[in-house]
C-alpha cells in the first residue's frame, strides 16, 4: 500500500508540474453495444440509452441479449435504457427475420362513398386491428410513415389482420363539424349517425361478406394523436378487446366508463398545446381510474434520449455518412447539448435546419420526404408528439394478452 501512495504522488506531482491537474475518475465504466448504439464510458447511477443498428425491411427487432437485461426498462424494444451499475456492461441483440409483405389497397363503400383502405389479412387470424392516423393524418400518410411500418411489420408477424383507412374529414377535406380541425369525429356517440363509425363498420362488413375475416374475431385498435383518443372510443362503442391511444390522454368521461383494456403510450416531452403535461398527466390519471374500475389499463411514457449520430440512417434510405454529417451539424450549430440531447424546443432546431440551409449543407441533396424524416427523428429523439415505434413490443404484448402475462 506504502508503494501504492508513493506511485500516485510521483504522478500527480508530474502532472501538476506540467501544468495539468489530475482527474480521477471513480464509478466510471464502459458500456458496449453490439450491433446497435450507446456504447460509451458512463458513471454508476447515469441513465444509459442503446438502441439498435437499422432494422432491414425483411426484418423487426427480438430482443437484447447480455447478462444484464433484467436491468434494461424493456428487453424487447430496439430503443431501451437502463440505470447504470457500478460495473462495465455488454448488450447484443437479435432480429428476427420475417416474411416481407405488402398492404392491398382498394377503394372501399363506407356510410356515404368510397373510402381509400390498405389491409392485410394473414392466415387464420388471431384479430383485427384499425390503425388510425392523427389530426391532418390521411391513410397513405400513415401507411407510409416509418414508425407507423414498424408496427405494421410486427403485427403482421404475429398475424393480426390490419385495416388502415381515413377520417371522413380527410378524405373529403372538409371540416365537418366545424371544430377547426380535419380529424376523426368523437361525437355523436352513435354508431350509424357519426360516419366515421358507421365508415368503419361498413369496411369491416365487406371483408366479413368476402370471408376475409371471421365475424367472430377479437376487434383492436391503435391510434395516434386525435386518432388516440379516437381508438379508445371506437373501441368502447364496439366492444373491442382492447385499445391503445399513442399521445392521447382520452378523457376523463371515457375512464368512467369504458369496459375496454387501454394502453396509453406518451411522449415524455409532448409540446402539443392539446397534450403536453397535462395530457400526460391526464392520461395517467385516466388510466389509473380504468384500472380501479377494475378493467385492465396501463401507461407508459417514453423519456427523451440522446441523438446518436447514426440515426438519420435507421431507415437505409440514409447512409450512415449522410447521418453522420447531419449529426455534425447539429453539433457544431449549437443545438445538441454535452451528451448530444436536443438543447431546447426541438421543433425550433427542426425550423432552423430548414430555414438556415447554409448551416446544414448535408440536406441539400435529400429529397422533401427524406428531409421530413430527419425532422422527424428530431422530434423523436427529443420525445415530442409523434408516432414512435418504441413501445412495439408493448403494443403488441397488450393486444395479445392486455394485463396477463403473454402467451
Amino acid at each position: 500500500m506504502a508503494l501504492f501512495y508513493f506511485l500516485l504522488s510521483l504522478w500527480f506531482n508530474h502532472h501538476t508540474k506540467e501544468g495539468r491537474l489530475p482527474v480521477i475518475h471513480r464509478n466510471v465504466h464502459h458500456v458496449t453495444v453490439v450491433n446497435g448504439y450507446g456504447s460509451g464510458l458512463y458513471r454508476a447511477g447515469d441513465t444509459v440509452h442503446i438502441f439498435s443498428d437499422a432494422i432491414k425491411e425483411n426484418e423487426i427487432f427480438k430482443m437484447w441479449t447480455g447478462e444484464d437485461v433484467s436491468l434494461l426498462n424493456s428487453k424487447d424494444e430496439w430503443h431501451t435504457w437502463f440505470v447504470m451499475p457500478d460495473r462495465d456492461m455488454t448488450f447484443d441483440n437479435r432480429k428476427i427475420i420475417i416474411d416481407p409483405f405488402e398492404l392491398k389497397f382498394e377503394q372501399i363503400k363506407g356510410r356515404d362513398r368510397l373510402k381509400p383502405v390498405y389491409y392485410f389479412f394473414p392466415d387464420r387470424p388471431v384479430g383485427v386491428v384499425y390503425l388510425l392516423h392523427g389530426t391532418m393524418g390521411t391513410a397513405r400518410n400513415l401507411v407510409t410513415t416509418f414508425e407507423w411500418k414498424q408496427l405494421i411489420k410486427a403485427l403482421g408477424y404475429y398475424r393480426f389482420g390490419i385495416i388502415v383507412t381515413e377520417s371522413e374529414e380527410s378524405t373529403l377535406r372538409k371540416d365537418l363539424n366545424n371544430d377547426g380541425k380535419i380529424r376523426w369525429q368523437m361525437l355523436p356517440l352513435d354508431k350509424s349517425e357519426n360516419v366515421d363509425f358507421a365508415n368503419l363498420i361498413a369496411i369491416t362488413q365487406a371483408f366479413e361478406n368476402r370471408g376475409f375475416i371471421d365475424k367472430e374475431l377479437p376487434h383492436y385498435s391503435v391510434g395516434m394523436s386525435n386518432g388516440g383518443a379516437f381508438s379508445t372510443v371506437l373501441a368502447m362503442m364496439n366492444n373491442f378487446r382492447a385499445a391503445i391511444s399513442y399521445c392521447a390522454p382520452s378523457g376523463a368521461r371515457l375512464a368512467a366508463l369504458t369496459s375496454v383494456p387501454v394502453l396509453f403510450c406518451m411522449a415524455g416531452h409532448d409540446a402539443n398545446p392539446a397534450v403536453g403535461a397535462k395530457g400526460n398527466a391526464e392520461a395517467l390519471s385516466n388510466s389509473q381510474v380504468i384500472a380501479g374500475r377494475g378493467i385492465c389499463s396501463r401507461y407508459l411514457v417514453k423519456p427523451a434520449s440522446p441523438l446518436y449520430a447514426e440515426r438519420f440512417a435507421r431507415s437505409g434510405e440514409i447512409t450512415l455518412k449522410q447521418s453522420l454529417a447531419i449529426f455534425n451539424e447539429l453539433k457544431a450549430n449549437g443545438y445538441l447539448d454535452d451528451r448530444n440531447y436536443v438543447k431546447g424546443d426541438a421543433a425550433s432546431v427542426t425550423e432552423a435546419m430548414n430555414s438556415r440551409a447554409g448551416l446544414f449543407p448535408s440536406l441539400r441533396g435529400l429529397t422533401p420526404a427524406l428531409r421530413r424524416f430527419v425532422n422527424d427523428q428530431i422530434l423523436l429523439s427529443a420525445s415530442d408528439h409523434k408516432m414512435f415505434s418504441d413501445f412495439t413490443a408493448a403494443t403488441i404484448r397488450f393486444l395479445k394478452s392486455q394485463c396477463a402475462n403473454p402467451s
